[in-house]
């Protein structure tokens, strides 16, 4: 199961100058808090910085305008569908988007840089913030509707995997369980059982024969929450992820993932 909550709120564009930031883990389609908007040209260019995630994400790949998914060139600019570029080409395209992906030393939108009215300068880095940087051309046939609601396929979070001593994209639900008692605040490093995570961890991974074709992992978390959620809601939802349970206990946070075990009574 996923987080179940990428479709109750998440897939808008909320305009607000201080929005709580979303956390991802796995893959999941978002959308996010514009916090910043400026228009050039005499109202023609409207910029718009929209936050995905409030850390570094692995990567951001399909971008839908509204429920449409478009392709880009290697500018970012959109030339399709139709309704956003007449001929395929960069010189009809109505719509231009550039990602990044929160590294802690992102460096400013260079181009935002260069066409903003000296607002948005180098010193605007977002760092440690997942965000698309669109902006929109005014065409009443492109936009009868208005500015259409941005999101993306993200893969968030790295995580830190015990097992191997290393940081790296995974969906897997004990890992990600593992990151947010630390960078929420809950555990410290020292106060995690990592045997009990790396046997649950194990377990996320197991291959799993399809119906049909073909194989899983046991146990994958794919969704996102917002940063102001209850620590108790949050960890509940990632626990649901792998039918899970968690403890504290002299000392130590443990947790285990659903999985047959061998009585020995």
């Amino acid at each position: 199961p996923s987080l179940g909550t990428a479709a109750q709120g998440y897939q808008v564009n909320a305009l607000s100058p201080a929005g709580a930031m979303s956390n991802i883990y796995g893959s999941t389609r978002v959308g996010g808090v514009v916090f910043y908007q400026e228009t050039t040209s005499d109202n023609k260019y409207l910029h718009r910085c929209i936050a995905l995630a409030g850390h570094e994400v692995n990567a951001i790949s399909t971008i839908y305008l509204n429920d449409t998914a478009v392709t880009l060139d290697g500018s970012g600019f959109v030339l399709s569908p139709y309704e956003y570029c007449n001929d395929g080409t960069q010189s009809t395209s109505k719509v231009r988007i550039l990602t990044h992906l929160g590294a802690s030393n992102q460096a400013a939108d260079a181009t935002l840089v260069s066409e903003s009215d000296g607002l948005w300068t180098s010193n605007h880095r977002a760092r440690g913030v997942a965000y698309i940087y669109a902006r929109f051309e005014y065409e009443a046939d492109a936009f009868p509707n208005g500015v259409p609601t941005v999101t993306a396929i993200v893969q968030g979070k790295k995580v830190y995997d015990p097992r191997t001593a290393t940081t790296a994209y995974s969906a897997n639900s004990a890992l990600c369980l593992r990151d947010y008692l630390i960078t929420a605040g809950i555990a410290e490093t020292n106060e995690i059982d990592d045997t009990l995570f790396s046997t649950a961890a194990n377990i996320c991974d197991e291959s799993v024969s399809l119906n049909t074709v073909g194989t899983q992992s046991r146990y994958t978390t794919n969704g996102t929450f917002i940063s102001d959620t209850a620590p108790q809601e949050a960890i509940d939802n990632l626990l649901r992820s792998m039918g899970g349970m968690i403890w504290y206990s002299q000392g130590k946070w443990g947790c285990k993932a659903a999985a047959y075990t061998t009585p020995i009574i």
